[in-house]
């Protein structure tokens, strides 16, 4: 789940803005002032608003949510000012005067995605399964700037997140729709941060009994497979170091809907999955998986059955990853992913990630411009 930092309130309970956004770690100074002006035009122009505490609260977290994508500084601005937009407190014409035209279109590209979805639940109460297909579709025809889709990725994660204690046929409403259109989104542009949270959310509140099920049997051995997890990890981190081979190895949390999706296409219970127990190795090289993979293996045995290796054959959202099933000192199974650290990056960022690393080629090679890319690649990904 992409984790959201804490509030930061002044000895007046205030919110301290120039507090916040330095703990954002904004690499260039100007970008934190910016945001922090912006944030300061929101909280003005939102006062006296009915909805002010909400609007303002679910900007913060929309920032915090792609910050984490190190998202660009006009993405961050835009998310601050789109709940304002989209709620009528500022008119995109003031926008546009105010903070300029790259701003204020992601502003509108982002309501543009907003308009067809609403029109969309207008007219239909049941989410069904083609329509994600649909709105995929639509977005063809009105997107021509990746970063409003993933801006409006983050407002939904953020709007799920509010809905915690709101009734249930809010909550179960908004599941449907994230589950059929924007998890599938975020899976086809790779960001896997967003993609497991909007997944998590979707299912506790589509399935609460099992969602629930599962986070008691995950909690009930917790600090037993934590303490497996910790020991493997610094026996194969020795063995690695013997090898001459760097790499960061770590334990990684198991996401709820994809253990019970893993149960219902294998017809497994939990006790039987191989996954609830992971571990992740990220090396410097492509070439340097593939040492890994033979240093596992030839320390543990492996279920062959369990292999993939998706660092040769990359899915079709361009994840790549080696995974492996071994048995160790316990004659417990452990998942293993092996990437490289611009694997890992892609795979956490998705279509973010792709495009920080080729704007620098760009700008280096000369190459087409970064705008017709992005709209030549997003078309690919959403067809």
């Amino acid at each position: 789940m992409v984790a959201v930092r804490s509030a930061h309130l002044n000895p007046s309970g205030d919110f301290a803005v120039d507090e916040w956004v330095a703990g954002l770690g904004l690499a260039n100074p100007h970008f934190s002032e910016q945001l922090a002006a912006t944030w300061r035009y929101c909280e003005q122009r939102c006062l006296g608003h009915v909805n002010a505490p909400l609007l303002l609260w679910r900007s913060i977290e929309m920032v915090e949510i792609l910050s984490m994508l190190s998202m660009d500084n006009d993405s961050l601005c835009a998310a601050l000012l789109f709940p304002m937009a989209d709620a009528g407190v500022v008119e995109e014409a003031i926008l546009r005067g105010t903070f300029g035209k790259s701003i204020t279109n992601l502003v509108h590209g982002v309501r543009n995605i907003e308009a067809i979805r609403k029109l969309k639940a207008n007219h239909n109460d049941l989410i069904a399964p083609e329509q994600g297909s649909e709105m995929h579709r639509m977005l063809l025809a009105i997107v021509e700037d990746f970063r409003c889709v993933v801006i409006k990725l983050a407002e939904r994660i953020a709007h799920l997140r509010e809905l915690r204690n709101a009734p249930k046929d809010e909550q179960v409403l908004a599941a449907k729709e994230g589950a059929s259109i924007y998890a599938p989104l975020a899976n086809r542009l790779g960001i896997g941060q967003l993609k497991w949270e909007l997944e998590d959310f979707c299912f506790r509140y589509l399935h609460p009994y099992e969602y629930k099920s599962i986070a008691e049997l995950l909690h009930e051995r917790r600090i037993d497979r934590e303490q497996y997890i910790e020991e493997f990890v610094d026996a194969l981190r020795q063995s690695m170091q013997e090898e001459g081979l760097k790499a960061d190895i770590y334990g990684r949390p198991k996401h709820i809907y994809s253990i019970w999706r893993k149960m219902q296409n294998k017809t497994l219970a939990f006790s039987e999955l191989f996954d609830v127990r992971a571990v992740r190795v990220v090396v410097e090289r492509l070439q340097d998986c593939y040492v890994a993979l033979r240093i596992i293996h030839a320390l543990y045995d492996h279920l062959p059955d369990e292999f993939d290796d998706y660092v040769a054959n990359p899915k079709p959202n361009g994840y790549q990853s080696i995974h492996t099933v071994i048995f160790a000192s316990r004659e417990k199974p452990l998942e293993i992913q092996i990437r490289a650290h611009q694997m890992h990056a892609d795979a956490e960022r998705g279509i973010a990630a792709h495009w920080k690393y080729k704007e620098g080629r760009t700008a280096l090679t000369g190459g087409r411009s970064s705008h017709e890319e992005h709209i030549s690649w997003l078309r690919q990904i959403l067809t």
